[in-house]
């Protein structure tokens, strides 16, 4: 997937005012999220200040130093993208009720008992292959779009529902959203890259004039400022059967989270490359243990779970910037916005007219790019079935009128949060269809050509379990024979490489898998010689790729944890 307005991709280097300008840009969007739940806990528990002034300066360094992690993706932790933390609102009532019922220490405690299931799916995940894909982080993604319009359109309304709004804060917001949406889809590459600040800062004068901004936040704010440390809430040590129920709805949460990281780390992938192939699933495990540490660094801390946003990946395609850069850069002032309570006020002061068309506006990118990572992956009738009812329970659980009074009140925020129920159907649904007994063959051998005979020998007694007429039976033995050498052929010479063959009747035909324990070129990337008489001996060996991909479907090249798996229909 070519990406011609990527002006610079996640290895590319804007200069430094471009850099710290967009990074301000991404900060602006994610850091009333990134303190969320601090807030809420402040105003719904009765936490005391010195508490709440700890856990919110916590809550904020946790982002700041993950951020920046996730932008370097150094030694096996971050995924190497703009990928901003903060606290996930899938973890608020169950905080809620943790503090009710012991405080800050048994919500650390549940966070830690909870956080290592991320652990566990990310070293595990190449057994997940076929049921977190692409398409699922897509159905995720527009679940976020979906979810994400009634908060925009009510931040820019203001007020209670069923009141009258303000013309002046229509003006606004339609000001700022007509701004974005001219320069997007009119502005020449270098307008479009300022075309956030642009919209933002016409939005902030619109809001001046008509009188709807207000530094509230700002004006008792000091300048700098540290919380009391003595502050530390601690951990509860002390649990009992009492604590089972909350420990499974932190565990509820936790799953929820680390779907919706999967598909936000595969959406910045899609986005942030500029010749995107195919969803790197090893920069996904790199993101998600660092989104596992921020976890774990957040319960020692003694602050809200966070996890991964994508609120603010649409800037990248506005901007065209994917540069990690940015999001250092964005680490730094997060970082910065931990010891200025004046500065971090002016950003919570942001005119709500304003954030709620910039939210408008990134809700239609969120749906375009996750139609992108739907469109991976080959709509059977049953892969369209799932993310169609996917889709619908998700709408059903946002909508939240929907059977009222069924679902209990100390469940709500899980069970009628969109994004984490779209997410679970999917996960359920595609794990189903997956277990599902199936008509197939499978065998392993050593990677080795001559292993080839024992290959044809499976295949020939498979022939009649799989229903193959004889024309079939060859094309499936000319393709297999095809990867089966190519895969021999890749890694160290090793009589102990193993080399797998999977094949399952499907509805669309018969899908095959070949899996073996070691890296290779993607078998996608090769180019017919121009001439057969000058070809190099390496473009000769790749002849038969050529037969290979005129009889093969849907092939795919995965990578994970240092295995290679490719999978093709026939």
């Amino acid at each position: 997937m070519k990406r011609e307005a990527l002006k610079y991709d996640a290895d590319g280097a804007p200069p430094l005012y471009m850099t710290v300008a967009l990074a301000f840009m991404h900060v602006l969007l994610v850091f009333d999220a990134i303190i969320f739940i601090p807030n809420v806990l402040g105003k719904t528990v009765g936490l005391p200040p010195q508490a709440l002034s700890f856990i919110t300066f916590a809550i904020t360094l946790v982002a700041a130093l993950f951020t920046f992690l996730q932008s370097r993706g150094k030694f096996g932790v971050g995924a190497g993208f703009v990928l901003f933390t903060g606290s996930y609102s899938a973890f608020l009532l169950c905080s809620v009720d943790a503090v009710k019922m012991g405080g800050l220490p048994l919500m650390a405690s549940m966070i830690l008992l909870t956080a290592p299931v991320v652990f566990l799916y990310t070293f595990f995940i190449r057994f997940f292959r076929h049921i977190i894909t692409p398409a699922v982080g897509g159905v995720v993604v527009l679940l976020i779009a979906t979810n994400m319009v009634p908060i925009g359109l009510s931040l820019w309304a203001g007020g209670e529902a069923g009141q009258t709004v303000a013309m002046s804060r229509v003006a606004v917001g339609a000001i700022t959203v007509l701004t974005l949406v001219i320069l997007m889809l009119f502005g020449g590459p270098r307008l479009r890259i300022w075309s956030p600040l642009i919209g933002m800062g016409c939005g902030y004068g619109a809001a001046i004039l008509a009188g709807v901004a207000d530094f509230e936040h700002a004006a008792g704010a000091a300048w700098f400022g540290l919380p009391d440390l003595s502050a530390w809430p601690g951990l509860e040590l002390h649990l009992h059967a009492a604590h089972l129920p909350l420990w499974l709805a932190f565990l509820m949460a936790m799953v929820a989270s680390m779907i919706e990281s999967t598909g936000n780390i595969m959406l910045v992938q899609q986005i942030s490359t500029r010749d995107f192939r195919r969803v790197s699933y090893d920069q996904v495990q790199s993101g998600l243990y660092c989104d596992g540490l921020s976890k774990i660094a957040a319960g020692l801390l003694g602050t809200a779970a966070p996890s991964l946003y994508c609120d603010n990946l649409p800037l990248i395609e506005m901007t065209g910037v994917a540069s990690r850069r940015v999001g250092a850069a964005g680490a730094a002032i997060l970082l910065a916005l931990a010891f200025m309570p004046k500065v971090s006020g002016v950003v919570l002061d942001m005119p709500g007219p304003v954030i709620g068309g910039f939210l408008v506006v990134i809700a239609a990118l969120l749906f375009h790019a996750g139609f992108g990572l739907v469109a991976m992956t080959r709509l059977s009738n049953q892969n369209g079935i799932i993310l169609g009812l996917s889709l619908v329970v998700g709408l059903v659980a946002g909508g939240r009128s929907f059977f009222p009074g069924v679902v209990p009140e100390s469940l709500s925020p899980l069970l009628q949060n969109s994004v984490a129920m779209g997410g679970f159907t999917a996960f359920l649904l595609s794990t189903l269809a997956y277990l599902a007994p199936k008509r197939g063959v499978e065998g392993a051998f050593r990677a080795d050509v001559a292993e080839m005979a024992a290959m044809q020998h499976l295949l020939a007694s498979g022939a009649a379990r799989l229903r193959l007429d004889k024309e079939r039976f060859n094309v499936l033995s000319l393709c297999c024979e095809e990867v089966f050498c190519y895969m021999a052929a890749g890694g160290a010479p090793d009589s102990e490489r193993k080399l797998s063959l999977r094949i399952e009747r499907t509805e669309d035909g018969l899908f095959t898998e070949m899996v073996c324990g070691h890296k290779m070129d993607d078998i996608n990337n090769f180019a017919v010689p121009e001439s057969f008489l000058q070809a190099t001996p390496d473009e000769l060996d790749r002849i038969g790729l050529v037969l290979f991909s005129q009889y093969a479907r849907d092939v795919k090249h995965l990578e994970i944890s240092g295995y290679s798996y490719i999978s093709f229909l026939v």
